[in-house]
């Protein structure tokens, strides 16, 4: 009896175990790559496209069919052999179609199943955060395994668009798309850590101020010219002005040439020898007066 018991719990722990890895099928929960999380939740629903070639007489219509969070439909009971078996999340059919005649079935082949892995990844050197690579399988067709790889690019004015082939390898059993649309971006905040570089200069950052504005040296690093600065500036530009306006006045109304141009040269001349005389505490101006007093 106890051996019994003991089957039928062995038994009933194995059901649960394949009861849990059947319903543990990804269903677009988030996905991380290169430290950004995306969240492809947004596309669920089914995506239908075709791609035609001329074949004379016929078109060759490939049909695509994608449920990228949970599998497609069931085929019709009609003709289930026509589309692609249950649990299939990826179909792509072949058709040719020709004026006045039904559509021909070609072939049917699932390219992704319900049981597969996605497998997210960076592609190449390109950032994360605007372009990486979708991968997912599980089917398989004339015995080659099939797979898709989806190259999902970052758009996030793309809100309702479809994907596109850009290829599709019978050999290898590869079907290449590419997807431009806004939940290719990241949902996440993470952002890269500093280089070592900005690590080591981030002390040598100045302190910020209690009102946010980061510390400066009131001379060394003022971005205003100061009271200072603007006196120097307006003295001087008083002064050009001064020079210019006399000279001009010297000119027109006596025809002053050269340095007799200066307005009130005298003054100017003499000022060496005043300033001199007043260091030297005599007073005496150079034409031999003295100071009174």
């Amino acid at each position: 009896m106890r051996v019994r018991a003991r089957a039928r719990i062995w038994t009933a722990c194995a059901w649960l175990s394949s009861t849990a890895l059947v319903h543990a099928a990804w269903d677009c929960s988030p996905l991380t790559v290169g430290g950004h999380s995306f969240d492809l939740s947004s596309l669920k629903g089914v995506h239908t496209w075709d791609r035609e070639s001329q074949t004379p007489p016929t078109v060759t219509k490939n049909r695509y069919a994608l449920s990228l969070c949970s599998p497609l439909p069931d085929p019709s009971s009609d003709a289930p052999e026509d589309d692609c078996p249950s649990g299939t999340r990826l179909c792509l059919r072949t058709f040719t179609s020709r004026p006045g005649l039904e559509d021909r079935v070609l072939s049917v082949v699932p390219i992704i199943t319900n049981d597969a892995d996605a497998v997210p990844s960076k592609k190449g050197d390109t950032d994360t955060a605007e372009e990486w690579i979708f991968e997912m399988g599980g089917g398989n067709y004339n015995g080659v395994d099939q797979r898709v790889k989806i190259d999902f690019k970052c758009d996030k004015g793309a809100k309702e668009t479809q994907p596109s082939v850009d290829d599709y390898d019978p050999k290898a059993g590869i079907l290449y798309l590419s997807w431009t649309t806004s939940a290719a971006c990241p949902t996440s905040n993470d952002t890269p850590p500093p280089n070592q570089d900005e690590g080591n200069n981030k002390d040598d950052d100045p302190p910020e101020d209690d009102d946010g504005e980061s510390g400066r040296d009131p001379v060394g690093n003022s971005k205003g010219l100061g009271f200072f600065g603007w006196f120097i500036t307006l003295l001087f530009l008083g002064f050009a002005g001064y020079l210019i306006l006399g000279a001009y006045h010297n000119r027109t109304t006596y025809g002053a040439t050269g340095w007799d141009m200066v307005p009130h040269r005298d003054v100017w001349r003499d000022l060496p020898y005043v300033v001199s005389d007043l260091f030297k505490g005599r007073g005496a101006s150079r034409n031999g007066y003295s100071a009174l007093g």
